[in-house]
């Protein structure tokens, strides 16, 4: 059963609206993304699903403030991003933006500890408060006993949670996972799910992209990318599009 969260406007802290985005190469034009209007809200997950080459990474690159849309707005926490540069704009991703990746990402020769405290410390946190607040997270995700450890020591499942940390520590507006289970074995992918879920009901808005349908029990909301057009659709239509 899919709840829904509560939907007040101050509760959307991303709104894209008649976004579309094509890619010109010499003659010819590519339609990655039909113009699209939806919205993420705080306190839900939104699945956004669909196969490779659907879109769903290219609406992820518009709500992360990574590329701009050829048309439309997309509005991240009250801005206009379409009318910023691209300094602006980094410093808006920095500050709102918490990204999660198939590939964990994280650096190999810092801990996780220090992986952890290195958006604070790029966005000039004092060290002994950046280092405090990385224990907090990483306390949350349950990973405390590893956090001197280097990447290579953990698991697909342990890197996955220590990079879910490193996102959730600026304490960003929005949460975006890319494949984030991926990656992973089976009983990781419960794990890092259900962490993501628990985030999300704790207040924090999150937008999960994959192409898995295992997911949807994860899902408050579910957008399905199919061919460059993103539709919301409730789990049932979902199924019904899978059999």
């Amino acid at each position: 059963m899919i709840h829904q969260p509560m939907t007040t406007t101050n509760n959307i802290v991303a709104h894209v609206s008649g976004a579309s985005k094509v890619y010109k190469t010499g003659d010819t034009e590519i339609i990655a993304l039909q113009p699209t209007s939806m919205e993420v809200r705080r306190g839900e997950l939104l699945l956004i699903i669909g196969p490779s080459g659907s879109g769903k990474t290219t609406l992820l690159s518009l709500l992360g403030c990574v590329i701009y849309p050829t048309q439309g707005v997309v509005n991240i926490n009250g801005t206009d991003t379409t009318r910023l540069n691209s300094k602006q704009m980094a410093d808006l991703r920095l500050k709102n933006i918490g990204f999660v990746f198939q590939s964990f990402n994280l650096v190999a020769p810092l801990t996780a500890e220090e992986n952890v405290m290195m958006p604070l410390r790029l966005q000039g946190v004092p060290e002994k408060e950046a280092r405090e607040r990385a224990h907090a997270v990483i306390e949350r995700v349950g990973m405390s006993d590893r956090r001197k450890q280097l990447p290579k020591q953990l698991s697909g499942g342990q890197q996955q949670r220590i990079a879910i940390a490193r996102a959730l520590v600026t304490e960003p507006t929005l949460m975006l996972c890319d494949e984030p289970t991926a990656a992973l074995d089976v009983k990781s992918v419960g794990i890092v799910m259900e962490e993501l879920r628990e985030i999300a009901d704790s207040g924090r808005a999150l937008a999960v992209v994959t192409h898995d349908m295992r997911l949807r029990h994860y899902a408050h909301r579910i957008i399905e990318v199919e061919n460059g057009i993103a539709r919301e659709v409730s789990e049932e239509e979902l199924l019904s599009h899978h059999h």
